[in-house]
C-alpha cells in the first residue's frame, strides 16, 4: 500500500469534527477513533473544533491521549453556530497539503476499518469516499407514524436509487454495484487538495454534506459509496442542526403524516430526469441538500409509489436494458 501512498500524494490522516456540548459523547468517539488509527499505515489526527461549549466537551478532548491518535483542540465561541457553519470552519482547519480530511460528528461512533476504508476507496480512485451510517431508531418504530414513513421510504427510496443508479452508470458516474446513496457528515471523506479546488464546504446551515456531495458531482469529481467505512450515530431526539437527524426524528414519532427525507423526489420530476439521460445529456442528480420544489409526505410516497414502479418496469428497465446492449456491442 505504500506506493500508492506515495503515488496518491498522501502524508496524513486529519478527521475533522465539530462538536458542541458532547461531553458525555466525545470520549467515546475518540476511544473508537483510536482504534480506527491503528489499522491506518499515515499518522491520525483529531481536530476538535469545539465551538459555544459550555460544558466539559473541550476539556475532555483535551485530556485524552493515544499513541495512534494526536489530538489538535480548537475552542471558538461563533456568532453562527449551526451546524453546517461550524463543520466548514472545522474542514478549512483541516485544508492541509497531503491530507486525506475525513468527518464525524461528536456523537459517532466510527467502527475500526472506518480509516482504513476511506485510505482503500481513495488510492483506488476516489476524490470523496461517503461512508454508511447506522442507528437504534426503535423508539421511532415504536409509533404509528414513524413505522409508516419508515416502509413507504425505504420502498421508495430503493425504487428511486434503481433510478439514479442506472442515470449515474450511463453519465458514467458509478460503476455496476449499486451505490448505499448515503451521504452524510457523520461518515465522509475527501482528499484536501480536491475539497480546496471546489472552494471548501458549502456555506449552509445544515444539509452541508449532501451540498458537499452535489458540489463534487458537478465539478467531476469521482465519488464512491463504501459499505465497509461504517459509523454508528445517536438516535437522540434533540440535536443542534435545524432541520438535521434529530428534529427528523423527533417529528416523525408525533406527526400523523410525516415528512419524508428531502432527497425523495416526485414521480415526475424523475421521469423527467430520465427522459434528459436517455437524451445523452450527463446531468447530476439534483441536489440532495434541499427539497425539489414541495418535500414530500408520508401520503404523497405512498400515492407515488405504484406510478415509479411503473415508471421503472414500463420505461427505465426495458430501455436501460437495451442501452447496455448498445454500449457492449
Amino acid at each position: 500500500m505504500d506506493k500508492f501512498i506515495k503515488a496518491a500524494r498522501l502524508t496524513e490522516i486529519i478527521v475533522a469534527i465539530p462538536i458542541r456540548d458532547e461531553e458525555a459523547t466525545i470520549g467515546l468517539l475518540l476511544e473508537a477513533l483510536a482504534r480506527a488509527a491503528r489499522r491506518s499505515p499515515l499518522p491520525v489526527t483529531a481536530l476538535v473544533f469545539a465551538n459555544n461549549c459550555i460544558d466539559h466537551s473541550a476539556a475532555r478532548a483535551r485530556a485524552f491521549s493515544d499513541p495512534f491518535l494526536a489530538i489538535e483542540l480548537h475552542e471558538v465561541s461563533l456568532t453562527d453556530a449551526s451546524a453546517g457553519r461550524a463543520r466548514g470552519l472545522a474542514m478549512e482547519l483541516a485544508m492541509r497539503d497531503g491530507a486525506l480530511l475525513m468527518t464525524t460528528d461528536g456523537d459517532a461512533e466510527p467502527d475500526a476499518d472506518w480509516i482504513a476504508a476511506a485510505l482503500r476507496a481513495t488510492l483506488s480512485g476516489a476524490d470523496l469516499v461517503c461512508g454508511t451510517i447506522g442507528c437504534d431508531c426503535s423508539h421511532v418504530l415504536a409509533t404509528p407514524s414513524g413505522r409508516r414513513i419508515t416502509s413507504v421510504e425505504i420502498a421508495y427510496a430503493d425504487l428511486q436509487h434503481e433510478l439514479r443508479h442506472a442515470i449515474d452508470i450511463m453519465a458514467g458516474r458509478q460503476g455496476t454495484s449499486r451505490p448505499h446513496y448515503i451521504e452524510s457528515g457523520a461518515s465522509m471523506a475527501i482528499r484536501a487538495d480536491r475539497l480546496r479546488m471546489i472552494g471548501g464546504l458549502p456555506d449552509v446551515g445544515s444539509s452541508e454534506d449532501r451540498a458537499l456531495v452535489h458540489r463534487a458531482e458537478e465539478a467531476g469529481l469521482t465519488i464512491r459509496y463504501d459499505g465497509a467505512m461504517r459509523a454508528h450515530v445517536s438516535a437522540r431526539l434533540h440535536g443542534r442542526a435545524r432541520g438535521g437527524m434529530a428534529e427528523t426524528l423527533q417529528a416523525r414519532m408525533v406527526d400523523p403524516d410525516p415528512l419524508a427525507d428531502q432527497a425523495m423526489l416526485p414521480v415526475d420530476t424523475l421521469a423527467r430526469l430520465w427522459r434528459t439521460a436517455v437524451s445523452g445529456l450527463a446531468l447530476p442528480f439534483p441536489s440532495r441538500a434541499v427539497a425539489f420544489g414541495r418535500q414530500l409526505r408520508a401520503s404523497d410516497l405512498e400515492r407515488d409509489l405504484p406510478n415509479l414502479e411503473r415508471l421503472l418496469s414500463g420505461a427505465a428497465r426495458p430501455a436501460f436494458a437495451q442501452w447496455r446492449e448498445g454500449t457492449a456491442a
